[in-house]
């Protein structure tokens, strides 16, 4: 006796049956890569629709400017090289891919915006910075350059330009004012900042440790309003002044530019490794400005916004 198989009688129809089938089965799989491959394409950002979205919001009668002047009450105060008790998140330990790392951390990252009126009275804003919070419930990260728009610390009063607001806002448009400027130094180039976060918990980074030349860095930020621009680069130099903690300074290659200060620098777990602070440009002919050759960017450690944190 044969084999089983041989006494299966061949019927045309169950063979035309599972011809079908399988092509049922070829198309399902084909949509199925299909799809697969839509849902990792390319995410396109509509930068004029994120202004837009804030100046709408500006403008609206419910937006009353006089939420986002609160700080001015307490800016002239002396809170230099002060201590917060801040309660930061442990940092994180999963290397990320580059475009995990960017897609997890831009809608955390913040514009810091100028609100003004026209020659018309027509409210305006300006993306004039960069911020991150580094605790959920409110306290932000930002340059002390940034808070000298403020005369921060003057002792003043009546110091301060109070024709402008200022306020706080995410990748989707959720804005924040800004209660008080609770530390800062000048040297450092660092300033934290509280937000009214209206009793609600925000995204915050979490706070890792300075990294080592040749180590690689990646920004966030938005150069001369250039919104959500992402820059990688390497660690070029680390310096420090004798036993000054507040004189440390990270060099890197990473681009940014104006409207770049107080971005974010995370290392390749997304958690902050440094902050933009300023650039430096080196020309042939520097007196006169003339043949650019590099542009050094000069960042702050991390260990030196944490110590301002208690």
């Amino acid at each position: 006796m044969g084999n089983s198989r041989d006494n299966i009688p061949l019927d045309p129809s169950s063979f035309y049956n599972a011809i079908i089938n399988m092509k049922k089965i070829l198309f399902l799989l084909s949509f199925a890569l299909c799809c697969v491959s839509f849902s990792h394409g390319q995410e396109y950002m509509d930068e004029d629709a994120l202004f837009m979205n804030l100046v709408k919001q500006v403008r609206s009668p419910e937006f009353n400017l006089e939420d986002y002047g609160k700080f001015y009450e307490t800016v002239h105060l002396n809170r230099e090289n002060r201590k917060v008790s801040i309660k930061t998140l442990q940092p994180s330990k999963k290397v990320l891919s580059r475009n995990e790392l960017f897609k997890q951390n831009r809608p955390h990252v913040y514009r810091f915006v100028r609100v003004f009126l026209n020659s018309q009275g027509a409210r305006m804003i300006e993306n004039i910075g960069t911020a991150f919070p580094i605790s959920e419930d409110g306290y932000f990260s930002l340059n002390e350059h940034m808070t000298a728009l403020w005369d921060a610390g003057s002792g003043d009063p009546e110091a301060a330009n109070r024709e402008h607001y200022y306020f706080l806002a995410d990748y989707d448009g959720n804005i924040l004012p800004i209660d008080s400027v609770c530390t800062y130094n000048a040297q450092a180039d660092v300033a934290i900042v509280k937000a009214d976060t209206k009793g609600k918990k925000i995204t915050a980074f979490r706070l890792g440790n300075d990294l080592d030349v040749g180590e690689d860095v990646f920004i966030i930020a938005h150069p001369r309003a250039y919104l959500y621009y992402f820059s990688t680069g390497m660690i070029n130099r680390m310096l420090q002044k004798g036993d000054n903690i507040y004189s440390r300074k990270m060099e890197i290659s990473a681009d940014y530019a104006g409207g770049s200060s107080g971005g974010p620098i995370f290392d390749n777990k997304g958690n902050i490794t440094g902050m933009v602070s300023l650039t430096q440009s080196f020309y042939y002919d520097q007196k006169n400005y003339k043949n650019l050759q590099m542009v050094v960017k000069q960042a702050i450690p991390v260990s030196v916004i944490k110590a301002f944190i208690n």
